[in-house]
């Protein structure tokens, strides 16, 4: 999905803009969408705090990263939408995880994931090591039968 800043901005403030904040704002209004998208089919069957099934769940506001959170109307508490998932936990938003994993599965190297994804290189090999275990943890059961 492709999104024209054109359509959000005056042409007078895109021409003050360089081209890289023009590519910036696309990509956060693109989040944007895909978050309220998200939350439009996004179902828990367990809550994750109290374990109850079917939980009764209302949106909460948003975390400091951007997220949807929601809150459980049995317990009372209140977590993010992407809980127990590989993104749990993180600052950065589903394209760039994305991208993480195809660069990773074409053997890029940490540098090479962190131009393409603008983020440092520390952030590439934590996000790295955290699908591999990701992975390790999903193939576990497989393995051990």
């Amino acid at each position: 999905m492709t999104t024209n800043t054109q359509s959000f901005l005056t042409k007078h403030a895109t021409s003050h803009l360089m081209d890289y904040q023009i590519q910036k704002i696309n990509r956060q209004i693109q989040d944007f969408i895909h978050v309220n998208q998200e939350i439009d089919h996004y179902h828990f069957d367990v809550c994750p705090k109290c374990g109850k099934k079917h939980p009764r769940l209302i949106k909460a506001g948003l975390a400091n990263s951007g997220k949807q959170m929601l809150k459980c109307k049995d317990c009372g508490k209140r977590f993010v939408i992407d809980r127990g998932q590989l993104t749990f936990y993180s600052h950065q938003p589903a394209d760039k995880w994305n991208e993480l994993i195809i660069n990773t599965l074409e053997g890029n190297s940490l540098q090479h994931t962190a131009a393409s994804i603008d983020v440092h290189e520390m952030t590439v090999f934590r996000m790295r090591h955290k699908f591999l275990k990701f992975l390790e943890d999903e193939e576990s059961p497989i393995c051990t039968q």
